[in-house]
């Protein structure tokens, strides 16, 4: 007996090791642009978004990044197709872009009697030129929290090197990510968040960064994450003339989930007045990659070929079996008063017969 009362307290032990594990191992939300790597183990993206927005010549990058725990010292990097601009954006877009997109709900009754003593106890659930081997530095500014530099470079090696020996992460491959953007004379916008104050610490939501640029292509960088160990969570918000579609994949077949696509007034949304033209369709989409080594290509998108709008909907249940279970307890109430009166009047009829 004793024996199996071991043997069950060691399966339940390893039970509840294993859970830790799974808890521990549980992916976290990472930039899916570049590469967030804060300097202290305990710190990670709890929340990464970004707003895409194009004119048809110029595309803006609204990054908004949220960091959890807390880090003395943090960088991505971020490649960029032509010269950026890079300013502050500001917080409350990505409120407006939620509430816009967020699914309308529709209520269902249910009128399925609802008894008290029977219910259970829980709750159900809820249903973003240099020489040859050299790196130029094109800018360098510091903007918030943020130190911003501007590079060009026509050898990866050398530009993985920069960025290392200025403490620039150098994840295994970042020299091959490298490559095919600086053989496209991409500049690369390397960033490394640093607290306002001395001593302090990254925590919390951080001020939006904002990557303006001229391009004829929508498109959001992801090879550099290839080297990413941790699943890639990306929540992008594409807002132009006409909803825009995903063209290029950057695992071929993993498609992203349609969350929104239709037309905003632009005066009913004043944060977005400086991203939003006069006719501008939103488009947002969802992507989970869970192998970040299966990486191929960035996200491209184009016009699709029809302004189809769309928007989640959320069914959920009103229970009003609190009132059925009323009505059938006056049923039942007044049914029992007519079979006494009934009782009542049979009962001295048969006493008076005997």
């Amino acid at each position: 007996m004793a024996t199996r009362v071991c043997r069950s307290i060691a399966l339940v032990l390893a039970l509840l090791a294993g859970a830790a594990l799974v808890n521990v191992a549980s992916p976290a939300w990472a930039c899916g642009c570049g590469a967030y790597v804060p300097d202290s183990p305990g710190s990670s993206v709890a929340d990464e978004r970004a707003l895409i927005a194009w004119d048809g010549s110029t595309e803006d990058i609204l990054m908004s990044l949220s960091v959890t725990g807390s880090s003395d010292r943090a960088a991505w990097v971020m490649p960029v197709p032509s010269a950026a601009r890079i300013t502050l954006g500001d917080t409350e877009v990505f409120e407006a872009l939620g509430q816009l997109t967020a699914p309308r709900i529709e209520y269902r009754d249910s009128w399925w009697p609802t008894i008290p003593w029977l219910v259970w106890a829980g709750s159900p659930p809820d249903t973003a030129g240099a020489p040859s081997g050299a790196v130029s530095v094109l800018d360098r500014q510091r903007l918030g929290p943020f130190d911003v530099t501007r590079l060009a470079a026509d050898d990866p090696s050398a530009l993985a090197k920069w960025l290392s020996d200025n403490g620039f992460p150098h994840p295994d491959g970042l020299n091959d990510n490298l490559a095919p953007y600086v053989a496209d004379g991409w500049e690369i916008v390397a960033v490394q968040l640093v607290p306002a104050d001395a001593g302090g610490a990254l925590t919390g939501p951080l001020q939006p960064l904002r990557l303006s640029f001229e391009t004829d292509t929508v498109v959001y960088p992801m090879r550099l994450s290839r080297s990413a160990t941790m699943s890639q969570h990306i929540d992008l918000y594409v807002l132009a003339q006409h909803r825009m579609d995903p063209s290029t994949l950057p695992v071929p077949g993993d498609k992203p989930t349609l969350e929104f696509a239709g037309r905003i007034d632009r005066s009913a949304s004043p944060a977005l007045a400086d991203y939003a033209g006069d006719a501008a369709f939103l488009t947002r989409w969802k992507n989970t990659i869970w192998d970040p080594a299966s990486i191929e290509s960035d996200y491209i998108f184009e016009q699709a070929p029809a302004d189809t709008p769309f928007q989640q909907v959320v069914y959920r249940t009103r229970d009003r079996g609190d009132l059925t279970y009323l009505v059938l307890l006056g049923i039942l109430g007044v049914g029992g008063v007519v079979a006494i009166v009934l009782l009542t009047r049979l009962l001295p009829r048969k006493s008076a017969k005997r």
